[in-house]
């Protein structure tokens, strides 16, 4: 029977006459399992398919958990950085911006597409721009020993001039390459308003220390002086007495 396997055939032939046992043996043997070269490439493109498209499929989820990871990690960082109190800037080696977050717009009033890429900057206050323009030039020329912080004013958008405290550091890329500046902006004007409140309450305190002192030396004086008035009214009233 085709498709059974069996390569052996066996039929008994009913004649006249003793019974005839026919028996057929297959000469070839039993088919192998890829009978010709068609179906052997068949079969072999279609396992290298498969497997291609599993790497691709592995290539695929692989890529799709690195660009989520990514993801989650600029989202974390952007979610820091907008949430800092504290203004953040990147310049460029020319000392143009490229970067500021939304502190720093909310300290000098102007978007960041207003300051981006701008020289001079719009909040450098206008009588300070050639002041400021030489100071910027000696600072980055010190190159990567810039460290340490200055303060200085920066001008809001409505005008107002505020003090501020700038620190910045270098910039640099993956591979190390200094690319331009980052700083951090500190806006001193809530904390000059302190300042000033503790000096005009030290300078009441001197007064009140002062008038203090005043009274004493009065009170002492008058005692000082009354032991001798005393004395001499005494005297004069017994001299009267004795008149």
């Amino acid at each position: 029977r085709r498709g059974a396997g069996v390569h052996i055939a066996e039929q008994t032939l009913d004649l006249a006459g003793p019974s005839l046992q026919l028996r057929v043996d297959s000469q070839a043997g039993p088919p192998s399992l890829i009978p010709n070269l068609t179906l052997a490439l068949v079969l072999g493109l279609s396992i290298a398919l498969f497997g291609l498209v599993t790497l691709l499929a592995r290539d695929v989820r692989r890529r799709a958990e690195a660009e989520q990871a990514l993801a989650e990690s600029f989202g974390f960082r952007k979610a820091m950085e907008d949430s800092l109190s504290t203004g953040l800037r990147a310049r460029d080696m020319d000392g143009a911006i490229t970067y500021v977050n939304p502190a720093f717009c909310e300290m000098v009033g102007f978007d960041a597409d207003e300051l981006r890429g701008v020289q001079p900057p719009p909040y450098w206050p206008p009588e300070r721009v050639a002041e400021y323009t030489e100071r910027q030039r000696r600072r980055l020329a010190v190159g990567a020993a810039l460290r340490e912080g200055f303060e200085t004013v920066f001008m809001r958008k409505s005008g107002e001039r505020f003090p501020a405290m700038v620190y910045e550091a270098p910039l640099r890329a993956g591979d190390g390459r200094q690319t331009g500046w980052m700083g951090s902006v500190l806006d001193l004007t809530a904390q000059r308003s302190v300042e000033e409140l503790s000096r005009q309450q030290q300078e009441r305190l001197q007064g009140s220390a002062r008038l203090a002192t005043v009274g004493e030396m009065a009170s002492l004086l008058s005692h000082e002086l009354n032991q001798p008035l005393a004395a001499i009214a005494s005297y004069a009233a017994g001299s009267l007495n004795l008149l």
